[in-house]
């Protein structure tokens, strides 16, 4: 099953996007299989007392940071962890609604879906969000997230999740304590640094603030709505939007063909490319479609 964020009205519309987001990840598999590539670590168990309150869900997020080993700045590794290690096919795709979706398959395994159409510190919220439903997966049942006040709760769950894996309470405390004790007080430059190096929004910044209680819930809610603390946001990351992509998912497909387990045709399928573009496009991601000479590699 597919569990969406926001899901459009239209049922068309979201058949024909499920269909070809479940193609995608056939796809995926089809890959990890011809290469061998098994399935990655398992989740830890989790079941709905470990989100019964705010406590209880900080404390999911403080133990998933350290068991994914995440790090100070959980954004810049979470990617990467989710992929290489737990096996996650993270796929970004143009949504016409909505900004993310998660899935889990008993033959595919688990995929997120993150709508590419989004800003890189959006991708990274909605990534750490669609993280909060794949660990409680099993711990809630599919009539229960049917029901729109239990899934509204829930989604707000999986927000201040996402917020307290990303904005760790001991690193953002540390970081305001330098700054104040440097330059005395906290400036829209600065809070858009610190949302900046910890890969989120300011709003989503100053709101957890507020939260560990360093500036008020009202103070939260103006510089959430500020137009010139936007203005700061938006020319300071104007050098630095990099959109995210489906890097695995392309590396798998030019390491298919480059052992001949794919056509090249396919792998233009795959990418959405013409064939004519094959070689400038592998070119152009620094990669190779030669194998190279082989190594010996010594019997462990």
């Amino acid at each position: 099953a597919i569990l969406w964020r926001n899901p459009p009205e239209n049922n068309a519309r979201k058949q024909q996007t499920e269909r070809e987001i479940f193609s995608l990840c056939e796809q995926y598999h089809m890959m990890e299989q011809l290469l061998g590539i098994k399935p990655g670590k398992g989740f830890m168990e989790v079941t709905r007392e470990s989100v019964k309150s705010n406590e209880a869900i900080n404390s999911l997020a403080k133990v998933t940071s350290s068991m994914m080993g995440l790090g100070q700045r959980p954004s810049c590794a979470l990617h990467t962890v989710l992929e290489q290690e737990y096996g996650i096919k993270i796929l970004y795709y143009p949504l016409a609604y909505g900004s993310a979706a998660s899935l889990v398959h008993d033959d595919m395994g688990k995929a997120v879906v993150i709508n590419s159409n989004e800003v890189p510190w959006r991708q990274n919220y909605d990534l750490a969000h669609e993280l909060f439903h794949l660990i409680l997966w099993k711990a809630f049942t599919l009539e229960e997230m049917q029901d729109k006040p239990f899934f509204s709760d829930i989604e707000k769950k999986a927000d201040k999740f996402a917020s307290m894996l990303l904005l760790p309470e001991e690193e953002i405390r540390r970081e305001i304590k330098q700054i104040i004790e440097n330059n005395k007080h906290l400036t829209y430059s600065d809070i858009v640094d610190i949302a900046i190096d910890f890969g989120v929004s300011a709003k989503a910044l100053v709101y957890r603030l507020a939260f560990i209680n360093l500036i008020k819930w009202e103070i939260a809610d103006t510089l959430a709505q500020d137009e010139e603390l936007a203005e700061v946001s938006r020319q300071k990351r104007a050098q630095k939007i990099e959109a995210h992509r489906s890097d695995r998912f392309i590396s798998l497909a030019v390491r298919c063909l480059r052992k001949g387990f794919i056509s090249r045709g396919k792998f233009a399928d795959l990418l959405s490319i013409d064939r004519s573009e094959i070689d400038d496009y592998i070119e152009n991601k620094g990669m190779m479609e030669s194998e190279g000479k082989t190594v010996e590699v010594m019997a462990s």
